[in-house]
């Protein structure tokens, strides 16, 4: 009966042990040199906290259970230009030249299988068509986090079951 608690408390322990969601873990250099991460209004380093706290959103939401995604951003291209207007500054955009784009180099691990390592360039050139229901246009990343979504669930999001 002894022996039987003991592989039971074991078994347990291990289970607890093993992660039962997905990880995602982003690294980003010096947001200060990237392209266009900030502006007047917008910390870079906040520009990016904000976007690595949505990653992991999206990684909690789209990864499978026992998965690590590690991401790095190379640099970030915000969508718009920042212009001046006294006593602040707002972001201008056109949909020309002006669309969001972002470069990582990422890595997946599903069960202790790693894939290799890939980068992408990101861009949204159609960023300014309407917003889904679930996007604020008021959030000062829209552009950037809708784009993210897409090529996130595009790279990882599992197929739905064919009826």
């Amino acid at each position: 009966m002894r022996i039987k608690r003991v592989f039971i408390s074991a078994a347990a322990i291990a289970f607890i042990a093993l992660p039962l969601h997905a990880a995602v873990t982003v690294s980003y250099g010096d947001p200060d040199s990237f392209t266009d991460a900030g502006d007047r209004n917008n910390d870079p380093r906040q520009v990016m906290l904000s976007l690595e706290q949505f990653l992991k959103q999206l990684g909690s939401r789209y990864l499978p259970a026992q998965s690590n995604l590690t991401i790095e951003v190379r640099d970030l291209d915000r969508a718009g230009r920042p212009r001046m207007n006294l006593p602040t500054e707002i972001r201008i955009v056109t949909g020309k030249a002006d669309m969001p784009c972002i470069d990582i180099d990422y890595t997946l691990e599903v069960d202790g299988t790693v894939s290799p390592s890939r980068h992408e360039r990101i861009c949204d050139p159609d960023y300014l068509r309407s917003l889904e229901p679930q996007y604020s246009e008021h959030d000062p990343l829209v552009y950037e986090k809708r784009m993210l979504e897409h090529w996130f669930r595009e790279r990882f999001a599992k197929p739905l079951p064919s009826r």
